[in-house]
């Protein structure tokens, strides 16, 4: 089965010489491959579910990571991704039984910028946020800053409530874009684990 796509930047020119990885529930690599002159990436893989997929070129020097999870390749399986200087890690969906229609969503953000210069709380302060649930954008309902306990530090995280698209009960896909202040921008992708 084929795993393809375009790697871009955040303004959608193409990014050659980007590295994807599929990584294995211990974040090791077992597939990999790099982005030709065009942005465009092919990977051969055997039919089954991958936990993590990243893409990147310059790690910590110009760009953070995408994150993919939880995808399952059962026939060719486009996957198109996007990265800048944030990145969005930590990424969990979740629905609260009995309550409001909706999905619960947690990631941790981290700036590159904030990284660089040394500060202990690397989480960008988010001024643009879009989420998008079977590739459809979503008003995203409550945003609610969280502090998570790192050992020696705390580092700030977000807990998000997105509404479900009009006659959706399950969700298969959810995407995550941000924005800070300097329009540096960040992308996730996770797929619901059935």
């Amino acid at each position: 089965m084929l795993l393809f796509g375009n790697v871009c930047d955040k303004n959608g020119n193409p990014v050659n010489d980007a590295i994807i990885e599929v990584k294995n529930e211990q974040f090791s690599t077992v597939y990999n491959t790099m982005s030709d002159e065009n942005g465009c990436y092919s990977i051969d893989l055997p039919a089954g579910k991958y936990p993590f997929i990243t893409a990147v070129k310059d790690y910590g020097v110009n760009f953070l990571e995408f994150w993919c999870q939880n995808i399952n390749i059962g026939q060719d399986t486009q996957l198109d991704v996007r990265f800048d200087t944030l990145e969005i890690y930590g990424l969990h969906v979740f629905r609260v039984k009995g309550a409001f229609p909706s999905l619960m969503v947690y990631f941790r953000p981290m700036s590159l910028g904030k990284y660089k210069s040394g500060e202990t709380d690397i989480c960008p302060e988010i001024k643009s946020l879009r989420v998008y649930i079977n590739e459809k954008e979503v008003p995203v309902l409550k945003r609610n800053s969280v502090l998570e306990h790192c050992g020696d530090r705390d580092l700030s995280a977000y807990l998000i409530q997105t509404a479900l698209p009009d006659g959706v009960d399950a969700w298969e896909r959810l995407d995550i874009e941000i924005k800070d202040a300097d329009d540096a921008f960040g992308m996730a992708t996770i797929f619901a684990e059935r």
